[in-house]
């Protein structure tokens, strides 16, 4: 009898969010069966998450929450996969534990760093591999030999024929929608819009559409810009959504998508908006350059420039033949090299390259 290769691959999420890392994991899991591995996606705890996971038909669980540890060992030794991939580096345990039961371990790193070199060692040192999202925390694994550089991918198809939702009230006179897409907190830069709407102020028929809600320890930024919008009497034209599901049925009826980031590793809502076919507006910061061509597929402004973001908006909203040929750019470019299909394509090589070195 010929023994079957073992094709496990437990993904290892950091948290049950409908935030952008989980997501993105759930994508790749959603497509690796396409590139012969079945993936067992991994909770920490109940939460929304859970409905795109099942909507998908992945196979799921969720860790015991009073004894995470013990519990992720028996599954481990239950499921047996043949590798594991830890989503981001929030937690660092599963890494530690997968290390001590002889796993081979892919880390996804996703977050900023910085040029904090001594946590850049620290990460290989404990890896198999290190998958890294954007050119800039490529550079600070310069020379390490288990890094590598693989961006974010999406699923093209979500964003096509899709039915618009309405997300506004009946009585908006919203001709032009702008919507933000993130968690609010300080980094995101939501404070940026605002200042822009208020220069915007003699344009009522501008809308701002906000999809995400406050972060942990952020309730007191997100206040903040509540009462400045209450202060220069924009509140109405702002309209918290909070965490959604339908983001394809929010950006069928976006004009233009604003990304105004102080920090931003690589910001996988623009790749989700150029797939939706809108033109984007985004911080020069992280990936963000590379992702956007500033002209063509949409425009970059300095972070915390709100005079340029007003601008850059005013330009979008007067001028439909530009936001057009941006839009259909931008489209272009995430198929050529943004899809999810070249995204899981790279993933599993990866995958059958480490497999094949553990074996040899």
């Amino acid at each position: 009898m010929i023994d079957q290769p073992n094709n496990k691959v437990l993904l290892v999420s950091h948290n049950s969010n409908l935030s952008g890392a989980p997501i993105s994991l759930a994508q790749l899991a959603r497509y690796l069966p396409s590139f012969g591995f079945s993936p067992l996606y991994l909770l920490p705890k109940p939460g929304p998450l859970e409905k795109m996971l099942k909507s998908w038909r992945i196979n799921y669980k969720i860790l015991k929450r009073f004894n995470a540890v013990f519990d992720y060992i028996r599954i481990i030794k239950r499921e047996n996969p043949a590798l594991i991939h830890v989503n981001s580096l929030v937690k660092t345990w599963p890494v530690l534990v997968s290390r001590l039961l002889k796993k081979p371990v892919i880390w996804h790193v996703r977050e900023y760093l910085g040029n904090k070199k001594i946590y850049a060692k620290l990460i290989h040192l404990l890896s198999d591999c290190v998958v890294l999202i954007s050119q800039e925390q490529f550079r600070l694994f310069n020379g390490m030999k288990k890094a590598v550089r693989i961006p974010n991918g999406v699923d093209i198809t979500q964003f096509e024929n899709v039915q618009p939702v309405n997300i506004l009230p009946k009585d908006t006179n919203a001709r032009t929608i702008v919507t933000y897409l993130g968690s609010i907190e300080l980094r995101k830069g939501l404070i940026i819009l605002a200042k822009a709407a208020e220069l915007l102020k003699n344009s009522p028929w501008i809308h701002y559409a906000v999809v995400g809600d406050v972060q942990k320890g952020h309730e007191k930024y997100k206040k903040e810009i509540i009462n400045f919008l209450n202060e220069k009497g924009l509140y109405s034209r702002f309209h918290f959504l909070g965490y959604r599901s339908d983001i394809p049925d929010i950006l069928a009826i976006t004009d233009v998508l604003c990304h105004p980031a102080f920090i931003e590793v690589f910001g996988r809502v623009v790749i989700e908006a150029m797939a939706s076919g809108l033109p984007v507006i985004a911080s020069k910061v992280g990936e963000m350059p590379k992702i956007v061509d500033d002209g063509r597929s949409g425009i970059l402004i300095s972070p915390g420039d709100y005079k340029a973001l007003a601008k850059a908006i005013e330009l979008i909203d007067s001028n439909k033949v530009l936001k057009q040929k941006m839009g259909m750019f931008g489209y272009k470019k995430v198929k050529r090299e943004f899809s999810i299909e070249i995204h899981t394509q790279r993933i599993a090589q990866l995958y059958n390259k480490l497999l094949h070195e553990r074996n040899c």
